[in-house]
């Protein structure tokens, strides 16, 4: 256990002070001890495993500057067998529009081995080259060539219907009401798109940001003011 000591002469709550700097530093609170000592002084314990915060997967980590790019094109041609016989520049065009799109490494990995439908691409001999690589990612494209959201970005779209207080069966075809069906992934993602544009219009915030957030699909935020 870790433990740390606050004292002030001024007259403030300290117990107040140390529990609210456990909850800012998102600290489990039956993770954290805090104790009054006679002296005045606030005693806090912390488990150790807390403060030594793991590395971020590097499959997750975004991917902004060109140096990023390369490396996490390298990192895509030993993880998929498929990339072999791609052209490194040509592979490093293709996946920096994803990237600047908002997509992962694991983003571009997933779109590799699976279709929009949840099917596996095909494997194998055959199934390798420049052409095989543009013929998947263009299945992740709209017709007018624009990325579309990642599994990640979707899953976080559907997040946003919840949060918007949309109703759960939105998305589901209207003949088929009851319980347990699943919407289709392209009427998930129309609702999904319809949530995030009900949020956008009450909320405040500028063009740039507004196409910057149609591009990733991953985050909205509302700022009041």
């Amino acid at each position: 256990m870790a433990e740390f000591r606050i004292s002030t002469d001024e007259d403030v709550d300290l117990r107040r002070i140390a529990t609210a700097l456990a909850e800012s530093q998102g600290w489990p609170r039956e993770r954290v001890s805090i104790w009054d000592k006679r002296d005045g002084e606030v005693l806090v314990t912390v488990d150790d495993a807390l403060l030594h915060r793991p590395e971020p997967d590097p499959l997750n980590r975004p991917v902004h500057t060109r140096s990023d790019v390369h490396q996490a094109c390298e990192l895509l041609r030993r993880r998929d067998s498929s990339l072999h016989g791609v052209d490194f520049a040509r592979l490093r065009e293709e996946a920096s529009r994803f990237f600047s799109a908002g997509w992962s490494i694991a983003d571009l990995l997933h779109a590799l081995g699976t279709r929009p439908d949840g099917l596996p691409w095909e494997q194998g001999a055959g199934y390798q080259g420049p052409e095989w690589l543009e013929h998947r990612l263009r299945s992740w494209k709209t017709p007018t060539g624009d990325i579309r959201p990642s599994a990640s970005q979707e899953d976080a779209q559907l997040r946003v219907v919840s949060r918007a207080g949309l109703p759960e069966n939105i998305g589901l075809p209207r003949s088929e009401p009851g319980h347990g069906h699943v919407a289709r992934p392209e009427t998930a993602r129309a609702a999904a798109d319809d949530a995030r544009r009900l949020m956008r219009a009450h909320a405040r915030t500028t063009s740039n940001t507004l196409e910057h957030r149609d591009r990733t699909a991953a985050r909205i935020t509302r700022t009041d003011g």
